[in-house]
């Protein structure tokens, strides 16, 4: 494809020269010839420092802000953007010949719940008959297929290419994770969004964006991205809803939850180890739905899933269905060991709000103790570690603090803030409180500890199959862990 075609009408876009281009790529080690090299500013290293190695492996052309990027080859074409990284999307999105043209796509943003919500409008869209794709932290799957993702929300030329797969292998919808990183990087701009959803707003990324308030302000931009024709569905329970609506103005406003109001309404619920039951109501439907999932939160993300795969189309009494059978995604609520003699339960809990639930939730379930194995990373949010420990301190009877993905952080730096999150505990619970840094004796640990009636709770990593130590990732998976220990100690699974 001509640059000049990609470019061409592109606000704040200024191109010199033309020439073909093959492909996108924004690391200059992957180049191969004839791709445009995106030089983007990043966190830790700016692109323009690569232009050089780019031209060496045969980049046809670059992407950058000015000035024209020092060791670029004046002969070969440069596409000069204010803003780089919106181009860089605008550039992806023709280059793949506008896949959301041919898909109907939905973007899913909130703290927590995303997967989940994603991985449930899936199975809601495929029960009535429209083929769908869904995208985030699990990869991009699509029929058979799953497509690794380093990233929730991947970079814009991967983003644009996993849609188009899609499109042609007959998929009609797509549901996508959207991070609030990924808001901030525009990596979604200039993608046209048939609805979005927020499942609720909590505490994360503050590392990112330096504050609540701005961590808030990018998930709601992707509102305000919305064509007016389109949908915006909003948790009626969270704080939120007043911000994210004047955010979606003029937008269709569906709202799912508890309360009264919502249109898409939970009531009735009732959990045990093996599952929920609960009553849904929303236009046109009142029905009792059972599912092997009990938390509370599952429903209401059941319910958004629901609302969400209606509004691309799918039929209610289907959507509710395929929800409702559907198997949860790895490292969300799921249960190792299911209640004999005691539960033991792998989450991706890794927010104050999340892990506050999923305690809640387990204190619930079993008669006995709640004991909890967790950490928190390093080189990410620090506002969260005392809030978690807090709450760890208020909801369980045993806490061990742990090392999760601790970068180049010092571990026993982050164990501290937990810990002084759990002395700050009002009232604190906790009547035992251990460091054991090693995460897999962590486990072991927590499994020799829990006696019939109790409930454990590794959170934290949940789906993830590795461990971050320096710059090292090194291969560890609680579920392989949790189940290997009880094993050790002759549980049956």
């Amino acid at each position: 494809m001509r640059l000049s075609e990609l470019a061409a009408g592109l606000p704040d876009v200024r191109l010199h020269g033309d020439g073909e281009v093959g492909g996108l790529s924004l690391d200059s080690r992957t180049v191969s010839p004839g791709d445009l090299f995106a030089a983007l500013p990043g966190r830790r290293a700016d692109g323009r420092r690569y232009a050089a190695e780019a031209a060496a492996r045969g980049a046809s052309a670059i992407l950058a802000s000015p000035p024209r990027p020092p060791g670029w080859p004046e002969d070969r074409p440069w596409v000069e953007a204010d803003r780089p990284r919106r181009a860089l999307a605008e550039l992806s999105r023709r280059f793949f010949e506008r896949p959301d043209e041919r898909l109907l796509v939905a973007g899913i943003t909130g703290t927590d719940g995303k997967t989940t919500t994603a991985w449930l409008a899936r199975a809601a869209l495929e029960r009535s008959g429209i083929a769908a794709a869904c995208g985030g932290t699990l990869g991009f799957r699509f029929g058979d297929e799953t497509l690794p993702s380093a990233l929730t929300t991947p970079e814009a030329p991967d983003l644009f290419a996993m849609l188009a797969r899609a499109a042609e292998s007959g998929a009609r919808a797509a549901v996508i994770e959207v991070s609030s990183a990924a808001v901030e990087a525009e990596r979604v701009a200039g993608l046209r969004f048939a609805a979005a959803l927020l499942t609720n707003l909590g505490r994360d990324h503050l590392d990112l964006h330096g504050d609540a308030e701005r961590y808030a302000a990018a998930k709601a931009r992707l509102f305000g991205m919305l064509p007016e024709p389109a949908a915006a569905l909003l948790p009626a329970d969270d704080p939120s809803f007043e911000r994210f609506a004047r955010a979606a103005a003029r937008r269709r406003i569906v709202t799912f939850g508890t309360s009264p109001s919502a249109d898409w309404r939970v009531a009735d619920h009732e959990a045990s180890p093996a599952g929920a039951r609960f009553r849904l109501t929303g236009p046109g439907l009142d029905t009792e739905v059972r599912t092997s999932r009990p938390a509370p939160w599952d429903a209401a993300n059941l319910a958004a899933a629901v609302a969400l795969a209606v509004e691309l189309g799918a039929d209610p009494s289907a959507a509710v269905a395929g929800a409702a059978e559907a198997d949860s995604p790895p490292g969300r609520w799921q249960v190792i060991a299911g209640g004999e003699p005691f539960l033991a339960v792998v989450d991706y809990a890794h927010t104050p709000e999340a892990l506050t639930r999923a305690l809640e939730l387990m204190r619930r379930l079993v008669s006995g103790s709640v004991i909890v194995v967790f950490g928190c990373g390093g080189e990410r949010d620090r506002t969260k570690r005392g809030p978690m420990g807090e709450a760890a301190g208020r909801l369980a009877d045993r806490v061990i603090v742990t090392d999760d993905n601790p970068r180049r952080e010092d571990p026993e730096s982050i164990a501290a803030d937990v810990l002084a999150g759990i002395r700050r505990a009002r009232p604190l619970r906790a009547r035992s409180v251990e460091r054991v840094a090693d995460r897999a004796e962590a486990i072991a640990r927590a499994v020799e500890l829990a006696l019939p009636g109790d409930g454990l709770l590794v959170a934290g990593k949940g789906h993830e199959r590795y461990q971050e130590i320096g710059d090292e990732r090194r291969p560890f998976d609680d579920r392989a862990e949790l189940r290997a220990a009880l094993a050790a100690r002759g549980v049956a699974r």
